[in-house]
């Protein structure tokens, strides 16, 4: 998907764009054979992946198959929900539904709607990128057109800035069918990532002709692979925006920091977590997540916290996204990477790719990346004070998760396996119970055991309870 992506950029650069007036013309006649909507319900099965979560870096998105998928556009509107509803054994009759309606995006869960203001842009672009939605969108703003073979058949490139700032080129073959719309769709990990759709094997329901197959693609993996089944222009979905989204704001970033040995913090303030260890002439940072900005302001307390001394090195637990996007400020800031050996080729590509969409601070400072693998075991040490870095096993959430051990403090830090705070329950979660028993596999005299979520720190005896070893 990158490839083509790659092809159709460089063609759209290579061959001089028809006029406005020719693209809208072909815009007319997909129009005019797809039919021009106002709005859309379809509805059908297939597959949602995590984005972000490969079990191994560089893996495709780890997949879930679907019981049910409905999804609403209400063009005018610029407003859309999509629901999913998932099958056994793993999540069946979890249900996610997700909806936008202009610059507003929400949930809906058990406790009702949870405002994600965040997810709106790319929520808001997605409308753009269907295929109906893409005829809409080009032919209100500028379109450029071009055209090339594929296969043995002509088809035109159709391309516009949506929202005034994504490129978007959509293919439309002889028949007057989109069967394809692509942009690049900013990613903190990622930096300028590559975002697909496919369309095929059209069908006529009702006199509006839409694909039975669509592949929705991000950072060159599938996210959604929909076979759909029923397409109606009347809609039977509340897309209006609840009184509690209506009046939501994002949270700044906040950074709360609290002290949980000599010379070790806790840097807290929001649903992920790092860790600060001062050494005699540099510090490190364990886990660097969520975004820029979550790690700009981290550095900015590791700073107050300890002056006058790098940031030599950033201990990544795992290269899940929502653990890893950050990892491109702390090559900007200098740091060593340490990271397991399996990611080290992943983060070589990544650190250096673009990010022109949304400049970073390595797309600024573009440092060279240094990375530290990690095997079984990595320490860092000054002389007075060690840090040890070890490689999991049996952990079913990823295929390379470290943890962090400080010996003369005994605390180890470790994301995903146990969340400080959680109730529970009767069935003892398998990560927990893995890392309990890497625990006692590498020997390790812990006392507290920070988690990367929840409430922080727990001592080993509560942990020791929670999977049943009391």
């Amino acid at each position: 998907m990158k490839c083509r992506f790659a092809y159709l950029a460089s063609a759209l650069l290579l061959s001089a764009p028809a006029s406005a007036q020719d693209a809208k013309a072909v815009i007319a006649r997909a129009q005019a054979a797809m039919g021009n909507p106002a709005t859309l319900q379809y509805t059908g099965t297939g597959m949602n992946a995590f984005f972000g979560q490969a079990l191994t870096a560089g893996q495709e998105w780890p997949r879930r198959p679907l019981e049910s998928m409905t999804a609403v556009v209400d063009y005018d509107r610029k407003a859309a929900t999509l629901g999913l509803v998932f099958k056994n054994p793993v999540f069946g009759g979890q249900r996610q539904n997700t909806f936008v309606n202009g610059d507003k995006a929400w949930n809906i869960g058990p406790n009702g709607p949870n405002p994600q203001l965040a997810a709106a842009e790319e929520r808001q672009l997605q409308i753009w990128m269907t295929p109906h939605g893409f005829l809409r969108a080009a032919s209100a703003g500028n379109p450029a057109v071009t055209s090339r073979t594929e296969g043995n058949s002509k088809v035109d490139v159709v391309s516009f800035t949506a929202m005034n700032k994504f490129k978007v080129l959509g293919t439309i073959d002889a028949q007057g069918l989109v069967t394809g719309v692509e942009t690049i769709f900013p990613n903190p990990v990622l930096g300028d990532m590559p975002y697909s759709f496919r369309y095929s094997d059209y069908k006529d329901f009702s006199g509006v002709k839409f694909p039975s197959h669509i592949v929705q693609s991000g950072g060159g993996f599938a996210i959604n692979d929909f076979v759909v089944t029923g397409v109606q222009t009347t809609l039977a979905a509340d897309l209006k925006v609840p009184a509690n989204v209506q009046t939501a704001i994002l949270p700044a970033v906040q950074v709360v920091s609290s002290k949980l040995a000599e010379g070790v913090w806790l840097l807290a303030g929001g649903s992920h977590h790092s860790v600060l260890v001062d050494f005699d002439t540099y510090v490190a940072v364990i886990e660097a997540p969520q975004s820029e900005e979550r790690s700009l302001a981290v550095i900015a307390e590791v700073k107050k916290l300890v002056p006058g001394k790098p940031i030599k090195y950033l201990i990544s637990t795992h290269h899940h996204f929502d653990h890893a996007g950050g990892l491109r400020t702390y090559v900007a800031e200098g740091a060593t990477i340490v990271t397991h050996v399996s990611n080290k080729p992943y983060w070589e590509k990544t650190f250096v790719a673009p990010a022109a969409l949304v400049p970073d601070a390595q797309s600024k400072a573009r440092k060279a990346p240094v990375i530290e693998a990690v095997g079984d075991k990595h320490v860092i040490t000054d002389g007075k004070k060690t840090l040890e870095v070890y490689n999991t096993v049996g952990d079913g959430h990823s295929h390379e998760l470290l943890v962090a051990y400080l010996p003369a403090s005994k605390i180890l830090v470790e994301a995903d396996s146990y969340s400080p705070g959680t109730p529970a329950s009767a069935t003892v979660p398998p990560d927990a119970a893995a890392l309990y028993d890497n625990i006692q596999r590498l020997k390790l005299d812990v006392g507290t055991v920070v988690g990367i979520h929840g409430r922080g720190a727990a001592p080993m005896t509560e942990f020791a309870a929670f999977v049943g070893k009391k």
